[in-house]
């Protein structure tokens, strides 16, 4: 058997989200790498193991990358090179591998910090993509994402409330992911613009949470895995 690493996307945590494709390559690969983060008590957190532990998998396939949850990159970016020792040593022996991440495998991904080691070295290599948090949302959201001619932006970490406006000006729909940046002012603007909008926090998963109406929204705590869309014209 040749070796190849598959960059598998696992969907946006609702394991029947999972693709056929992606599912049949899990259960067929070697290894799983998957990402993690350490909390601050030492406990190994990740929302890709929770997936993974839904589709009635070989757990003894599964091995942890722990990637950093920071914005100083420096430790995120060791974490991403130790992983690809790792996959070409696998490929080299002949043994096929995945690396997964939740939601799309192209789409704000731990393998894509990989891609151009696989392609300048020459890793055999596929991806198999899969449904991002946000397609979850418009369909959750029981509104069309676009229409026709419509624009669509997803947007992450957004300084101030003028950068949003400026989006919201040129574009039908804006989609803010990453939002822990926003946390501060994002209900009073929502309040004061009356917008037409969906949130949605751990889309796909026993803990989701969703609502279109700012009073439900007042009280919450908006978590990491949240999203917000904005029909700016809808």
């Amino acid at each position: 058997m040749n070796g190849k690493v598959f960059g598998v996307a696992l969907g946006p945590g609702d394991p029947e989200l999972i693709t056929i494709k992606a599912l049949k390559c899990l259960q067929r690969v070697e290894k799983i790498y998957f990402p993690a983060t350490q909390t601050p008590k030492g406990n190994q957190d990740s929302f890709s193991l929770v997936i993974l532990k839904q589709l009635e998998l070989d757990e003894s396939k599964f091995v942890p990358v722990n990637v950093p949850m920071s914005k100083e990159r420096s430790h995120a970016e060791k974490a991403y090179a130790e992983l690809y020792l790792k996959v070409e040593k696998d490929v080299a022996e002949g043994k096929q591998v995945a690396v997964v991440s939740e939601g799309d495998i192209s789409f704000f991904s731990t393998f894509s910090y990989l891609l151009e080691d696989f392609q300048k070295n020459e890793i055999n290599f596929e991806m198999i993509p899969g449904v991002p948090a946000f397609i979850l949302g418009g369909s959750a959201g029981q509104l069309p994402l676009v229409t026709q001619k419509d624009k669509l932006l997803v947007a992450p970490d957004l300084e101030n409330e003028e950068e949003l406006k400026s989006l919201l000006e040129q574009n039908q729909t804006v989609v803010l992911m990453k939002i822990s940046k926003v946390r501060d002012w994002i209900k009073e603007f929502i309040e004061e613009s009356k917008l037409k909008f969906f949130y949605g926090e751990y889309l796909g998963t026993e803990k989701q949470f969703t609502c279109k109406d700012i009073e439900s929204l007042q009280d919450r705590r908006i978590p990491y895995f949240a999203i917000i869309i904005f029909y700016g014209n809808k």
